[in-house]
């Protein structure tokens, strides 16, 4: 604590027993180590008192902090409160748009025409796609090959033999 060392105490030590003499040093240092004693305990007493304020104070912080929240969230619950009573409202009313639509006769409209070019247009692509068709299913007649074999005809080499 006050950083004295071995020769300073013996030094402390010698100079008490000159200056108090031997028959009182007893007495004198049992009086200095109970000095020392009450002021190391006053000393952990201020200690204790000093932390235990901060605690309370960290204490009443933290119970201002959540009386705070507590507070924000008893709002929030009160906001979602009334957005759920207000869509409610507004199904409610959506529900008897409806429902009111629903109850009105429904008219006939008119069969819708395709217009004549469409109808053109429409047979012109079956046409097509029918000519396809027949043509993928029955496939041309070929014409004979001189030569006689089917290679030569592939190849195009009409009554030539292969080199």
């Amino acid at each position: 604590m006050f950083d004295i060392g071995f020769w300073e105490m013996a030094f402390i030590s010698v100079i008490a027993l000159l200056v108090i003499g031997p028959e009182r040093l007893p007495g004198v240092a049992r009086a200095i180590g109970l000095w020392v004693g009450k002021a190391r305990r006053m000393i952990n007493d201020v200690k204790r008192d000093f932390k235990k304020e901060l605690d309370e104070a960290e204490l009443n912080n933290l119970k201002e902090l959540k009386d705070d929240i507590d507070s924000a969230a008893r709002e929030l619950k009160r906001t979602a409160d009334e957005a759920v009573v207000e869509t409610e409202k507004s199904g409610a009313g959506l529900k008897e748009t409806i429902e009111s639509v629903g109850n009105e006769p429904v008219e006939e409209t008119e069969k819708i025409q395709p217009s004549p070019t469409a109808a053109k247009e429409a047979r012109g692509q079956t046409t097509a796609k029918s000519a396809d068709d027949k043509s993928r299913a029955s496939p041309a007649k070929e014409k004979p090959n001189p030569s006689g074999t089917a290679e030569a005809s592939q190849n195009g080499l009409h009554g030539k033999a292969p080199a």
